[in-house]
């Protein structure tokens, strides 16, 4: 089910998510001036679209999503783009985009909400939360259908991701946790209940799947609030 993809023609989902974060990084690389007679420049987009949450406090509600799709470097979004290449494709295929795009924002709003949670003034942005989520999600797709997450392809590359956090200083690892965490709950609702549950609906399983959504959105949303800064 998941060996090596192809370019995803037959993915949307997935191949607008890669256009969005590869356009966007290379508009954080535009030095200043590049645009006469313009504040614009790459500066500017980070730092109005990191994840900060005395700023998200402030109403700045847009940075819960924007920072999941600006990086710190070439390196930070190449491994992201990369395992999003290699997960996307025949997840999408396989689950469906409408599922797939449900696995991947609420990966996103679930690391949101885990840096909002436990590392509330430290700025975060980067897909990570997104597409460790979507490896969550695999993994218990995989199980469900009885299959060994470490027998896919990627799996050494999602460890060594997870641990990354733990061996590089300055990457967040609640925004990590969090998207697992997330993608793993919406691959339960969405995949292994269904496949548990044979008379379970799929119109079910999407509704339960759009409601968990919304609830980390909302909860990204209301979090701030309680905060004391």
């Amino acid at each position: 089910m998941f060996s090596m993809p192809s370019i995803p023609k037959e993915s949307p989902v997935t191949l607008t998510l890669l256009v969005i974060n590869i356009i966007l990084f290379a508009g954080q690389s535009l030095p200043d001036g590049i645009i006469p007679n313009s504040i614009f420049t790459g500066n500017s987009l980070t730092s109005m679209g990191v994840l900060y949450g005395p700023a998200v406090q402030d109403g700045q509600i847009w940075r819960i999503l924007s920072s999941g799709f600006l990086h710190g470097g070439i390196v930070h979004v190449g491994f992201n783009m990369y395992l999003l290449f290699m997960l996307g494709p025949q997840m999408e295929q396989g689950f469906g985009s409408l599922r797939f795009c449900l696995m991947y924002f609420g990966s996103l709003f679930g690391g949101a909400l885990a840096v909002l949670l436990f590392d509330f003034s430290q700025p975060t942005l980067g897909a990570s939360g997104a597409v460790l989520g979507l490896a969550g999600a695999m993994f218990v797709a995989l199980w469900a259908r009885g299959v060994n997450p470490r027998q896919s392809p990627v799996f050494g590359l999602v460890v060594l991701n997870l641990a990354l956090p733990l061996l590089v200083p300055g990457i967040s690892f609640w925004g990590h946790f969090g998207g697992v965490a997330a993608g793993a709950a919406l691959a339960t609702v969405l995949v292994w209940l269904p496949e548990k549950n044979r008379a379970s609906k799929s119109a079910n399983s999407l509704s339960h799947g759009v409601a968990l959504t919304v609830l980390l959105a909302a909860l990204c949303l209301g979090v701030p609030q309680l905060m004391v800064t």
